[in-house]
């Protein structure tokens, strides 16, 4: 992504257009406050404490001991009982797991560890930075491409026409390239939280069983294992992999 922007930033202006546009996508700092107030406010979360939930305390100690996290996420609830979902806000030095009612409800605490070793394994990796980053690059990718649009059709008639017409379309062709190459992170970075959550649980069957829960639940059919190189034109437009995928994924890894 970032050298699809700094070919668009050299179009628009050169060396100075690609500086520009590298610097332009910088993403700005992560102000957000992660407190019992804004989580509320957000989602309608509450917070959990220790002394609730003292086992599901403990899971979550265990694995970020494994992890390597000095610092605790903050456990919220969702009241949702007819959903079954886990968010991970923040990074390593502040952060929060949001598990829903029906996520609490539904599923075994081997289950569960295994859903919190993957919210961990994000907060761990600073996947949300990363995502971050990913946004801000894809935004600087449609302006500048948008930016060199307009100033080739101003140029285009002083000659030249057979290198704007290649320049015009490696322009048009920048956003989707860009939204496409955020799409195939966020699925890489899934991956690699199923893959980090197994080694901090070492349960195969358990986190496997926990994504099959989740895919009965919100597509109403079980999950078939498939090889991460199977074609499928479809999955380049997800954020996510496909269970069946992320499943075949994690029997590899567990084999």
């Amino acid at each position: 992504m970032t050298l699809l922007l700094a070919v668009c930033g050299w179009i628009v202006g050169g060396a100075e257009g690609m500086q520009r546009a590298l610097l332009g996508s910088m993403p700005r700092p992560d102000e957000t406050v992660i407190s019992r107030e804004n989580m509320y406010r957000w989602f309608g979360a509450r917070l959990l404490s220790p002394a609730e939930v003292p086992d599901l305390f403990a899971i979550l100690a265990r694995v970020c001991g494994r992890a390597g996290l000095v610092r605790l996420p903050d456990l919220y609830c969702l009241p949702a009982p007819r959903d079954m979902n886990a968010y991970a806000l923040g990074g390593p030095e502040r952060s929060a797991i949001v598990l829903t009612e029906g996520l609490l409800r539904g599923m075994t605490r081997d289950e569960i560890a295994g859903i919190l070793a993957h919210e961990v394994a994000h907060i761990r990796n600073n996947d949300a930075w990363t995502m971050s980053w990913a946004t801000a690059l894809r935004r600087a990718i449609d302006w500048t491409s948008l930016a060199g649009l307009a100033l080739l059709r101003r140029s285009h008639h002083h000659g030249g026409m057979a290198s704007s017409r290649t320049l015009a379309a490696l322009l048009s062709a920048a956003p989707t390239l860009g939204q496409l190459l955020g799409l195939a992170l966020s699925r890489v970075r899934e991956l690699d939280a199923d893959a980090t959550a197994l080694e901090l649980t070492g349960n195969s069957r358990a986190l496997i069983a926990a994504l099959d829960k989740l895919e009965r639940h919100h597509t109403g059919s079980a999950s078939r294992p498939t090889s991460v190189f199977v074609h499928d034109p479809m999955r380049l437009l997800r954020s996510h992999p496909a269970t069946s995928e992320r499943v075949g994924t994690l029997l590899n890894l567990a084999y």
